[in-house]
């Protein structure tokens, strides 16, 4: 059955939106390229060990990766992006939502229900996924560990050292003769991993979304998502572990990161996917001011004794005193009698 939905006036939906949160998306995706494309910032330089066991593990070229890394961005934005598409597109359908949201008019424009949740719900996931690959550039730059094949790309020239590598030295120093300039990049940026952040974050942001959405007549279909979409997750990021991209604390970090990116996300900027309406009704009610009288009384009964009582009860008697006008109080001598 359709419900009835309510129509009102904005005056700020499209400013906020053309010059606060447009802005704010937009200079994430420059700060990401700037990070991301260029070498304007280095990462840190850290240290390793002569012939390190754990840095020397072979090397696989990017475009031989099982989920490469543009792969697993157009996976973690499309994904999720389809899947809210289509569930709002069926809750307008059939508004079978609570209190769901009404139209509003801005700038001469009429903006139902499903335009404004698709685009608040799509835009928050967009800039989540930024802001996540952002922490995770800044992490990795002021870390600068080194990734399982580090040694196998740099080729470090160890007579350039001071200390034979007999004495098994703590090297600091750029030693690295290899060629490959972008692998040795890499190599140096492992922590947390790219693929466990950003794969953690979509597949939370979306399974709050299922669980807050789709109605519990549905038993199955809810956690069969759910369960699709943290599974793609863990797969995606542990394959940087089997093909030695990546340190597997560099994996369980990233889904650290990711997943509290996500739960800060939607419990802050889109209030659980709830409707404006159950935003705004959803506050405690006011106290009433003659219960908090009797509470108060009640409590100071039991918890100084017989002596407060009768001066609870006597504040108590002046409530319904005042409200009358001059009638008789209860818990005054007068009350239950009649006229004189």
């Amino acid at each position: 059955m359709m419900m009835k939905m309510t129509h009102k006036d904005s005056l700020t939906l499209l400013p906020c939106f053309y010059f606060v949160e447009l802005p704010i998306v937009a200079s994430s995706m420059l700060s990401l390229y700037l990070l991301e494309l260029t070498q304007l910032l280095q990462p840190a330089q850290g240290g390793y060990r002569c012939h390190q066991a754990s840095l020397s593990m072979p090397y696989v070229d990017p475009a031989e990766e099982l989920i490469p890394l543009l792969m697993l961005l157009s996976l973690a934005f499309a994904g999720p992006a389809a899947t809210i598409m289509v569930g709002e597109g069926l809750l307008y359908s059939v508004s079978v939502r609570p209190g769901a949201e009404g139209s509003i008019t801005a700038g001469g424009c009429n903006f139902n229900s499903f335009l404004r949740r698709t685009v608040r719900f799509v835009g928050v996931h967009v800039f989540g996924l930024c802001a996540t690959a952002l922490v995770t550039d800044v992490i990795q730059l002021a870390t600068g560990y080194y990734a399982p094949f580090f040694l196998t790309v740099c080729k470090p020239n160890y007579t350039l050292i001071s200390v034979p590598c007999d004495l098994n030295p703590f090297i600091t120093k750029d030693i690295c003769s290899g060629h490959d300039q972008q692998a040795i990049l890499a190599a140096r940026k492992t922590f947390p991993s790219h693929h466990a952040t950003l794969s953690s974050f979509a597949a939370v942001y979306i399974s709050m979304y299922l669980n807050s959405t789709i109605p519990d007549c549905t038993k199955l279909l809810k956690p069969l998502l759910v369960f699709a979409f943290c599974m793609a997750a863990v797969l995606s990021a542990l394959t940087q572990i089997t093909q030695y991209r990546s340190h597997a604390a560099d994996v369980y970090g990233g889904f650290l990161i990711g997943a509290f990116i996500a739960a800060y996300l939607v419990f802050h900027a889109v209030a659980n996917f709830k409707s404006i309406e159950d935003v705004v009704h959803s506050g405690p009610p006011p106290p009433d001011a003659l219960r908090a009288l009797a509470e108060r009384g009640h409590d100071s009964v039991y918890n100084k004794g017989p002596a407060s009582a009768s001066e609870s009860n006597d504040e108590i008697s002046v409530v319904p005193a005042a409200r009358g006008g001059g009638g008789v109080a209860w818990g005054s001598p007068c009350a239950g009698r009649g006229p004189p």
